[in-house]
């Protein structure tokens, strides 16, 4: 058979009956099928949108003939559709399968014989003749002609999403959302599809203009007010926006005139899909996302909740308990984590936040409490359980989430079912974001106590909120100071205080950063011009690092501001790649090759893997579209709806790096991202290394990132403070009730 190849003709079409399914992912929708039917199907592999279908369905697949590698001639479909069936030998195969429950291949003939291939005519027109069938009742013709209806519903909704650019992997999460509605909710109001994680803006309009609707529909401009505070709330943190941000973001996003988007605000805020409301002291009423509103809400009252519960945390007391070698910060910042319901420890680089959490550790060991450590990302969190030999998890699988049918995550621990742990301690807090924070203080039992640790002064949360600086505003009041006990670590310790790179990162804090150059104790500058940066560090890192450092090159992390440009993030993790793992024309999948660094770029309940875990390829499997992945923890099998989750890892956004410490690290200084280079993200990149820091490029402008402020928590507009010292206030004489036993009284 004759089966063209040239990538020239895309538009090219199969039609034929399903012979084998040879893989399928329902999650992903992704499968691999072989045809029979005639000379050009017969015997023809594709592979595609195609895990719904089952043997002896008979389809028409749109797409391109490619050569695959291994497989030879393979027809990469983009969409397919149900055709009338082409034998009885395919009805009955398709009839029998798990699509039909109770049919089985009995009745399948018994089907095939009285109606033949015409049975989709009669199940479209008179389904209950179905039942006229030996066998069959009415309930079954019932469930039959759903089966038919629900195949043929998949495959139309597949094809229209295609066609306006949505992935083959957002129409299954559209579908599995849904479900059989989903069709009819494209074709009423295909801005409702905005809720499916995957669906952008832009898919949305191509949708809406396919069908017709209108640049001021009244669909349109709604969808188009929740958009534009989302898009606000994403890029800048805030959790509340004031009328006029909201307004003008809107204006911007729907390309109307400020009273067309006043319209769109409106009928977003009539839909409940917008609040406004006016904060505890706040002088103007601000606009919130209905799940920021509730979780700011949520987590005031929630904290309120523990400050109020008598403790249940007893052990021994008095001072000699205690390390003699602790400071008098740190002792009192263990005090407090034993004697207070909420307590927050911060403090920069060298200041000893490790060894303060390492003797509560040990204090709570030796009272028989029950301990539990936790952090935002797996990298912190593994971090956590290196240092004091306890273990810890992500906050996610501590409260055991899993996947909620609507997107997001449900969580086993909640406000109705409490962790057991007398004291629960979450590291890298300013990492946490407002419904993070949320979901792990309802799920703290009455009587246990809370302990976040955390640099205020790093890089925010990259979802909205400024927990750790809200918890930590003096604007609290004395209310709010009897909720939550603060200590801040001050003293620089004789050993970090030796480190150049401790040194720096504090002068960088304080906005006054002396001239680098050359050699500078632990700390390395590197100049480069931008077009040599990639070249330069990937020298650093397969090379020079190694041998001067005695490790290997996966203990160097590479860390830039941005993605984009010749010294960005994708040019570094191309000119790494290239010579510490190079392709050679080995086997890949979504562009890895075995022995590829890579990081998880989401939580994942399913998978088990958590934002920020970092592992190495160890399996590439080209036929399925799948890698294994080497964890700390163990190996995790991706398979192609989840590879997406994915990226390179030789250099990360400085975003990324939270949480992690690494041996040595290069920092990029280069001209070209000199808008991204602000103190708050400079400081939380040089406190990320250990034993080096290189600066490669052009190391002035650390110091002139140094005296700019404004990509920090201080920046992001919420209201929690206020809140909390309102609900504070109104504790009355039940404010901060305490148990009879204390611990280091």
């Amino acid at each position: 058979m004759a089966r063209s190849t040239n990538q020239a003709s895309p538009d090219a079409s199969l039609s034929g009956e399903v012979a084998a399914v040879v893989f399928a992912n329902p999650d992903s929708g992704f499968g691999v099928i072989e045809l029979t039917g005639d000379d050009e199907a017969d015997g023809a592999r594709a592979a595609g949108p195609l895990a719904a279908l089952v043997a002896g369905q008979p389809v028409k697949l749109s797409g391109r003939w490619t050569d695959h590698e291994r497989y030879g001639p393979t027809f990469a479909a983009d969409a397919y559709e149900l055709e009338r069936p082409q034998s009885t030998a395919g009805l009955v195969t398709f009839l029998s399968s798990e699509r039909f429950p109770g049919v089985g291949i009995t009745l399948a003939r018994r089907l095939a014989k009285r109606f033949g291939l015409a049975i989709g005519e009669v199940i479209a027109t008179c389904p209950e003749r179905l039942a006229q069938t030996p066998g069959v009742s009415a309930a079954l013709a019932e469930r039959i002609s759903g089966g038919w209806a629900e195949a043929g519903a998949l495959a139309t909704l597949v094809r229209r999403l295609s066609a306006a650019g949505l992935p083959a992997t957002v129409a299954q999460a559209v579908h599995r959302q849904l479900g059989d509605t989903a069709l009819a909710v494209v074709d009423a109001d295909p801005y409702a599809l905005l809720s499916v994680r995957g669906v952008r803006w832009d898919h949305a309009e191509r949708l809406g203009k396919e069908a017709g609707i209108g640049h001021l529909d009244p669909r349109r401009l709604a969808a188009g007010a929740v958009v534009a505070h989302r898009q606000l709330t994403s890029s800048r943190g805030h959790v509340a926006l004031t009328d006029a941000d909201l307004l003008a973001e809107s204006s911007r996003v729907l390309h109307v005139a400020a009273l067309d988007a006043r319209d769109g605000i409106d009928r977003a805020a009539a839909r409940r899909d917008l609040v406004l409301t006016q904060p505890p002291g706040a002088s103007e009423r601000c606009w919130y996302l209905p799940g920021d509103l509730a979780a700011e809400e949520g987590l005031a009252a929630e904290l309120a909740r523990l400050a109020a519960a008598a403790s249940r945390v007893a052990g021994p007391g008095g001072d000699a308990d205690l390390d003699p070698a602790l400071t008098d910060e740190q002792a009192e910042g263990v005090r407090a984590a034993l004697t207070r319901p909420i307590s927050v420890l911060t403090g920069g680089p060298g200041t000893g936040k490790t060894r303060t959490v390492c003797e509560l550790v040990r204090v709570c060991a030796q009272a028989d409490l029950r301990l539990a450590l936790c952090a935002p990302t797996g990298r912190a969190a593994k971090r956590l359980e290196e240092v004091t030999g306890h273990g810890a998890t992500t906050v996610h699988r501590l409260l055991e989430a899993h996947p909620s049918k609507g997107g997001g995550f449900a969580f086993g621990y909640d406000a109705d079912r409490r962790l057991p742990q007398d004291v629960v301690v979450a590291d890298e807090w300013s990492m946490a974001d407002l419904r993070l924070a949320w979901a792990l203080v309802q799920a703290v039992g009455d009587g246990a106590h809370l302990v976040l640790v955390g640099d205020a002064d790093q890089l925010p949360s990259v979802g909205a909120g400024a927990v750790l600086r809200d918890l930590l505003d003096p604007a609290l009041g004395p209310d709010g100071a009897d909720v939550v006990a603060s200590t801040r670590l001050t003293r620089i310790h004789r050993q970090a205080a030796s480190s150049r790179i401790v040194t720096l990162a504090h002068q960088i804090n304080a906005g006054a950063v002396r001239e680098l150059s050359g050699r500078d104790g632990d700390v390395f500058v590197v100049p480069e011009r931008p077009a040599g940066v990639a070249a330069r560090v990937a020298e650093i890192v397969a090379v020079r690092a190694p041998r001067f450092y005695a490790l290997p090159s996966t203990e160097v992390q590479v860390l830039a501001p941005m993605y984009r440009g010749p010294a960005g993030v994708d040019a570094l993790n191309a000119a790494i790649k290239q010579r510490v793992n190079p392709a050679d024309g080995r086997a890949a999948v979504a562009g890895f090759n075995e022995g590829d660094r890579v990081l998880q770029t989401r939580n994942d309940a399913e998978l088990d893997v958590a934002n920020g875990d970092i592992g190495e390829v160890v399996a590439v499997h080209k036929r399925e579209r799948a890698l294994s992945v080497a964890f700390s923890y163990g190996v995790v099998d991706y398979g192609p709806d989840r590879t997406d989750d994915l990226r390179p890892a030789w250099a990360l956004t400085v975003h990324k790096a939270q949480g992690g410490e690494w041996p040595v690290v290069v920092l990029i200084c280069d001209p070209t991202h000199r808008h991204m280079l602000w103190r708050e993200l400079v400081y939380t990149a040089v406190s990320r290394a250990a034993r080096g820091l290189l600066l490669v490029g052009d190391a002035r402008l650390v110091g002139a990132a140094a005296a700019r402020t404004g990509s920090g928590a201080r920046e992001r507009r919420t209201h929690l403070t206020a809140r909390l010292a309102a609900t504070a206030a109104g504790m009355g004489d039940t404010r901060g009730a305490r148990g009879t036993e204390q611990l280091l009284r």
